[in-house]
């Protein structure tokens, strides 16, 4: 199988990381990948520790230094795959055609193609991303389609997961919604906070768990005393969010953008029933009604009277449950998308 390395610049651990760390992991059980990332970071803990990793500062768009060394360690190793994700690792990935090394750019959002336009071939994770870049003027026999993959989410032991339960002070009634994401304005967080306080009026019981962080986090906490909810919202800052799916009755992504939505993905790993907004990933993921329901944009009535028409129908959220599990499993397995990546690898080194 052809080698490959893999390029991000980023420390945290948000789904374009944790997506890198899955792949990575799923590609080393079959050929010989190489992990590259700035030191200190979390998403180096998510790779398995047989995969080796190499640290770079990898600190900006003008860090030449970094961009000397990928060079060198991708000519060093070559035929090889050089696969970037996001913005600066692209940047700082230049690689001189015809020298046995194939650059590959990975893309999970509509960017500006400013930092990419250089790389040999794109992968977009979903097909309106790849339409994007064709429209945009890349030559379409370097654009490429492969979704990204998610593996079934089991849950914790019982114990465990009454453990937490208790902790988090949940009532054994209660209707808990779950949501897990970076707090940025994309991901319509005040929507959600809004639906949830609609819906508590009927339900005084229910809780909504929000896992993540980020740069909305104070403005949601006085959201959440203006909306005079904070008994029934929990924060638990970045977690692991699996335990916290599974305390989940239902699984929501309120963004207002989301070019794919891997919480949607997730949510069926774990076979929860999924409540979306009409996002372009949303959009392109879900059949309405069949594996998750799709609300509008920044709809916060439709969105409270959509988690009371799941409250109230059980056998509705266990058809959604199991038709996502399936979509999984046919469509975004772990073998399913390793084996489209290792076969688009093999393909772009034999036209070296």
């Amino acid at each position: 199988m052809p080698d490959s390395i893999h390029i991000i610049g980023s420390k945290a651990s948000g789904g374009a990381e944790r997506f890198y760390a899955r792949l990575i992991n799923s590609l080393s059980e079959k050929s010989r990948v190489l992990a590259i990332n700035p030191s200190g970071s979390d998403v180096s803990e998510l790779v398995d520790s047989e995969v080796p990793q190499r640290h770079l500062p990898l600190l900006n768009n003008q860090d030449f230094y970094s961009r000397w060394l990928i060079r060198h360690v991708a000519l060093k190793n070559h035929p090889v795959i050089v696969q970037s994700y996001m913005g600066r690792a692209t940047h700082l990935t230049h690689i001189p055609q015809g020298k046995g090394a194939v650059h590959i750019a990975r893309l999970g959002g509509y960017y500006n193609l400013k930092s990419y336009r250089h790389a040999h071939h794109l992968i977009g994770n979903t097909k309106g991303i790849c339409d994007y870049l064709i429209r945009e003027g890349v030559p379409a026999e370097t654009v490429h389609y492969i979704g990204n993959f998610v593996e079934p989410i089991l849950p914790p032991p019982a114990e465990e997961l009454a453990a937490l339960r208790a902790s988090l002070n949940i009532p054994d009634n209660a209707f808990v919604i779950t949501c897990a994401a970076r707090f940025h304005p994309n991901k319509g967080l005040p929507d959600l906070l809004e639906a949830f306080s609609k819906h508590r009026k009927k339900h005084p019981e229910a809780r909504l768990i929000l896992v993540g962080d980020g740069p909305l986090a104070s403005d949601l906490r006085k959201q959440i005393q203006t909306l005079e909810i904070e008994d029934a919202v929990i924060l638990p800052g970045w977690r692991d969010p699996r335990p916290y799916y599974h305390l989940a009755d239902v699984l929501t992504c309120p963004s207002r953008h989301e070019p794919l939505g891997n919480t949607i993905l997730e949510a069926w790993a774990c076979g929860k029933p999924l409540v979306a907004t009409q996002t372009q990933g949303a959009s392109e993921l879900i059949t309405d009604g069949q594996d998750g329901l799709i609300t509008p944009l920044q709809d916060t009535v439709r969105l409270a009277d959509t988690f009371e028409q799941l409250l109230n129908n059980p056998a509705l959220c266990a058809s959604l449950a199991k038709a996502g599990v399936e979509k999984v499993r046919r469509q975004f397995g772990k073998q399913v998308i390793t084996n489209e990546y290792l076969n688009l690898y093999k393909k772009l080194l034999g036209q070296v």
